[in-house]
């Protein structure tokens, strides 16, 4: 491996890695030998995955690496490009877990591993390490994965838990033109703030309360916090925000999140993903969202595989009992 695998400029990198033919045919290959299935064989899928990581081509490290050290211009990182193989038809729900057996999500998952390690979640997709994001016409119009009549709005990924992803991962099977993935820094987001203001973004001022697709598992009434919305490194803050969660504990502290969303909205980067892409979300960094689109549940709409990466294994050791791949909802 080359020993200028780090890239030594301090910038963001660019929000789109477009793959080279060798870098494209390289990851494929590395898809087909991950063998493991990811839905009744977890550990052993990502194992795999894992052992293959380091066998991407070093171009493609440098891009992923950079990401995890400096993040990008937007918040996320989309590789495009990548072979989908064959595709099944999108599934009218996300209990079978079928995109986590594409070729497409195989690859997925190696690059994954290159920012840390995934894990599933009991009350996210039927705790599938890859699950099946697409339109489901009973939660059209709802705050979560499988709505499409409404747009799903700012958020930070599971904002409620100390055990949420520091990396959410989509690969798209299927895309729709009319489906954007929206992503805004807290980096640039601080830059909207006057100096009164953004101190006050540090301080622990709003509570949230617990997804409601966690509904079955906690009572979702229960108020955490309080939390900042920004916090760290001036230079590169940690954001926390959840337009339907979280609330202000203060008069301020509300105003101040009702413009956090005005910002988000006025300046947010827009990705509409194509069959192919890869889109890395840094869900420390950046909060995200989705616009809403018409699907036709005809078995060609939208259908994403998504994953779930945490930078360190160890720390949510005592809420996957046995070790096992999959963080349970009452630790959440």
């Amino acid at each position: 491996m080359s020993a200028s695998v780090f890239l030594s400029s301090s910038a963001a990198v660019p929000t789109f890695h477009e793959l080279s033919s060798d870098e494209q045919g390289a990851l494929a290959s590395l898809g087909r030998r991950l063998a493991a299935d990811p839905v009744t064989e977890p550990a052993a899928f990502c194992r795999q995955a894992r052992l293959l990581t380091p066998q991407l081509p070093t171009t493609l490290l440098e891009k992923l690496w950079a990401f995890e050290e400096r993040g990008s211009d937007s918040g996320v990182l989309v590789l495009r490009g990548l072979d989908t193989g064959e595709l099944p038809a999108t599934p009218v729900d996300n209990t079978g877990g079928v995109g986590g057996r594409t070729l497409l999500a195989r690859q997925q998952a190696v690059v994954s591993h290159a920012l840390g390690h995934m894990v599933g979640y009991a009350a996210e997709g039927h705790g599938h390490l890859l699950q099946d994001m697409v339109p489901n016409p009973k939660l059209a119009a709802t705050q979560q994965s499988q709505g499409s009549k409404v747009e799903l709005e700012a958020h930070t990924e599971q904002c409620f838990s100390a055990l949420r992803p520091d990396y959410v991962v989509l690969g798209c099977l299927r895309g729709d033109s009319q489906a954007a993935t929206y992503a805004f820094r807290g980096l640039d987001l601080a830059a909207h703030f006057d100096p009164s203001d953004l101190m006050e973004l540090y301080r622990p001022l709003w509570t949230t309360l617990v997804d409601e697709s966690f509904a079955d598992y906690l009572d979702t009434r229960e108020v955490r916090g309080p939390f900042p919305i920004l916090s760290g490194d001036p230079d590169d803050p940690t954001l926390l925000v959840d337009q339907d969660l979280m609330h202000g504990i203060t008069k301020r502290a509300q105003a101040l999140l009702e413009r956090v969303l005005e910002v988000y909205v006025a300046h947010r980067h827009a990705v509409v993903l194509q069959p192919g892409d890869v889109l890395l979300l840094d869900n420390l960094r950046a909060m995200h969202g989705r616009s809403s689109f018409a699907p036709r549940f005809d078995g060609t709409d939208r259908f994403i595989s998504r994953g779930f990466v945490v930078r360190d294994l160890r720390r949510s050791r005592f809420a996957r009992p046995g070790g096992e791949r999959v963080v349970q909802a009452s630790f959440s």
